[in-house]
């Protein structure tokens, strides 16, 4: 990856896309985030995260709009008049409980992750086809989303919370999983509008101190072997029961953003 590139942030008041900004933004990179709330994504970054105020006017460009908007979308990919290099995906609901012994757990937006990938994807193959310049790096787009464990066939959860974990989160699952597929889905298509893609699947997440980088366990699958239950091409899911939001963030930052493209089409399983 070049040295200085264009980023752009889809829900990045989020725990992880947030964390993984403030890097961003210390590090110099061009940072556009499309968010409803712009205030809150500033005192966000200056209060939780330390980032100066003189980083956020010189670095980061904020666009206030819905992810369900294609034309938010698109004026937030093309504020440079040109794609970003790095998309990250980090878009998710609000839980909320609901009196259902098969879902007790669902969501304020049941399909806000599947129904703003799509939109995202939408916009860029209409940017493509407008011709619109690419980023810094000369590539298209890669696109980096935050989904979670428990969305494939494979197992990468430990046995002893298996059931509970499906049975909880059953319904955030179906939007994360649908997710994915579009993303894989544009990724595979002959005129694609990315260059590639990771998927990046935390086991539970907390808001817990850091533990560090060292602490945490990256295992992988590609997204073919989610279709075959008990089959992996090679390596495989890590297993655990959580890990916190910052090292999911500050994994992202150094191992895609400043990466050299080693998880690039791979779902990586993320937990201490």
């Amino acid at each position: 990856m070049s040295s200085q590139q264009t980023i752009t942030f889809f829900g990045a008041t989020g725990g992880c896309a947030g964390a993984s900004l403030a890097l961003c933004l210390k590090s110099n990179h061009h940072c556009v985030a499309l968010v409803r709330t712009p205030d809150k994504l500033r005192k966000l970054l200056e209060s939780k995260h330390d980032v100066p105020a003189t980083i956020l006017d010189s670095y980061l460009t904020v666009i206030q709009g819905n992810i369900k908007s294609e034309e938010d979308v698109k004026k937030t990919l093309t504020v440079t008049d040109a794609l970003p290099d790095i998309i990250l995906f980090g878009i998710g609901a609000s839980p909320k409980l609901q009196m259902s012994l098969k879902a007790p757990a669902t969501l304020d937006d049941p399909h806000v992750c599947a129904e703003g990938m799509k939109t995202v994807i939408s916009a860029l193959k209409d940017l493509q086809s407008q011709n619109i310049k690419l980023g810094p790096s000369g590539k298209k787009p890669l696109i980096t989303t935050i989904s979670t464990t428990g969305v494939s066939k494979i197992r990468d959860v430990p046995y002893s919370i298996y059931p509970v974990y499906h049975w909880l989160l059953s319904v955030p699952h179906i939007d994360k999983r649908e997710m994915e597929n579009v993303l894989v889905a544009a990724a595979r298509e002959s005129n694609s509008p990315i260059s590639s893609f990771t998927i990046v699947r935390p086991t539970l997440l907390s808001d817990g101190a850091m533990k560090g980088l060292e602490k945490v366990k990256a295992g992988w699958v590609y997204p073919d072997d989610d279709d075959r239950e008990g089959a992996l091409t090679e390596a495989g899911p890590k297993m655990g029961y959580q890990i916190s939001r910052g090292d999911v963030g500050t994994w992202i930052f150094e191992r895609i953003i400043k990466g050299n493209g080693e998880w690039n089409g791979k779902c990586a399983s993320l937990t201490y």
